[in-house]
């Protein structure tokens, strides 16, 4: 069960791992994301503005020097002729003539390289804008600068992670440790926990104390319950041994008439189930039941071995009993558990009918015992596998149960990981089946 439920839940470490991760994700997300905005930024506003300042600069010299030269740079290309010429300058792309004013991408050119024209008194000014140096400039105090932040980033995160590892290791060691403590074991113990590892502050030195004293008094109740539970079936089953000897007798007198033998059957019988109920009570009292062994078990026996008990409750009703053995379903598992489980639904179903079947299936993975008696509603269905509830059909049978049996079935079977289903309705009959998840 702990092997399961360690591989099924995720462990403190591994939450911490998994933000670790996200983090460090979310982080170099946001940074592609800058990137790609500073890029946006560079294009749109610094370059842009920059060739219209430019321009502006250009046309407001020219105005007062003819003779002005256009711009010429490693970086920015100014070419200047009439509006309408056809006049074609090397580096620029064939169709500049026919281009409106205004910025227009460089295809085939490096990122962020611009062409912008501009227009004043017939004349045509054509800007080109050389986007590599723009590059190495975002490389080398863009690019290359977030790189190490982020580098720096990434490794605080894992040096963050592997302390807080070591931080939380002893938790997880504790819980562990605790998790794997069984206190049925006669050899169980928490007092052993000096080997702990990682840093161990006052917090844990504090659980340690605390797990401690707790398996301590865990063990001491274990110790009062074995006790009460070993003297209170020593105590239940003495009476009823006498209980069901004397019944014997009588039931060997030669000179008992009928109508008495009837009732002495009615005592052995309830002595029986009482002995049942006890063993019931019993495993149900304890954490584990492990004084019942598993063990190679044939369903069909148990089944013909309970119906045998429970032909007493016939009472001369026009009922026929049968099994329908459709597999040889075999288990292995606690033969006396079986047993409690298979006798209450038998006993129910014979109990419950009045006339017509009671039919035990037993099938590949499971067993069906199914009834003509008087059913049940779908809003009884829903709470008989409450302690102490019992339908009422005090007009259709006389049998007043205690409203524990199908508890018992219920809490048995989960115990065992088995699976109950109920179907059933009214006037019709009950089918109940036990699905086995494990057979041999």
């Amino acid at each position: 069960m702990n092997k399961n439920r360690s591989k099924d839940q995720s462990t403190i470490k591994t939450k911490l791992g998994q933000k670790t991760t996200l983090q460090v994700c979310l982080i170099g997300l946001v940074a592609i994301l800058s990137i790609g905005f500073a890029s946006v930024v560079l294009e749109q506003f610094l370059v842009r503005e920059a060739l219209k300042a430019e321009a502006k600069h250009f046309w407001g010299n020219l105005a007062v020097d003819p003779t002005f030269q256009v711009p010429n740079t490693s970086n920015l290309k100014g070419y200047l002729k009439e509006v309408g010429s056809k006049l074609e300058f090397q580096g620029l792309p064939e169709n500049s003539a026919s281009l409106n004013p205004g910025f227009h991408k460089m295809h085939g050119q490096t990122a962020h390289s611009l062409l912008y024209i501009s227009e004043q008194e017939g004349q045509r000014l054509i800007l080109l804008f050389d986007g590599k140096s723009v590059l190495r400039l975002a490389v080398f105090f863009g690019v290359f600068p977030l790189t190490l932040v982020l580098l720096l980033i990434y490794i605080t995160a894992w040096w963050v992670y592997r302390e807080s590892s070591s931080l939380l290791s002893p938790i997880v060691w504790l819980a562990n440790k605790f998790d794997n403590f069984d206190p049925a074991h006669p050899d169980a113990s928490l007092d052993d926990l000096t080997d702990i590892p990682g840093d161990s502050d006052w917090e844990v030195e504090k659980l340690v104390t605390s797990f401690s004293s707790y398996s301590r008094r865990i063990q001491r109740f274990v110790e009062r319950e074995r006790a009460f539970t070993r003297d209170a079936s020593h105590e239940f089953r003495t009476p009823l041994t006498v209980i069901k000897m004397a019944s014997d007798l009588l039931l060997s007198e030669q000179d008992l008439d009928s109508y008495s033998k009837k009732f002495v059957k009615r005592i052995k019988g309830s002595a029986r189930d009482m002995e049942e109920l006890i063993d019931a009570f019993l495993i149900l009292a304890r954490e584990t039941d492990k004084e019942f062994i598993d063990e190679h078990i044939v369903v069909a026996e148990i089944v013909e071995r309970e119906i045998k008990s429970g032909q007493i409750y016939l009472e001369d009703k026009p009922v026929v009993i049968e099994v329908n053995e459709q597999f040889p379903l075999e288990l292995y598992t606690a033969r006396k558990v079986m047993s409690i489980v298979l006798g209450n639904l038998i006993r129910n179903a014979i109990l419950y009918t009045n006339k017509g079947k009671v039919e035990i299936i037993i099938t590949e993975y499971s067993v069906v015992i199914r009834d003509t008696g008087i059913g049940m509603s779908e809003e009884q269905i829903k709470k008989i596998f409450q302690p102490y509830y019992r339908a009422e059909h005090d007009s259709k049978t006389k049998r007043k149960g205690y409203g524990v049996g199908l508890t018992i079935v219920k809490r048995l079977s989960n115990r065992s990981n088995w699976v109950v289903n109920v179907e059933s309705e009214i006037d019709i009959g009950t089918s109940i089946e036990v699905i086995f998840l494990e057979t041999v």
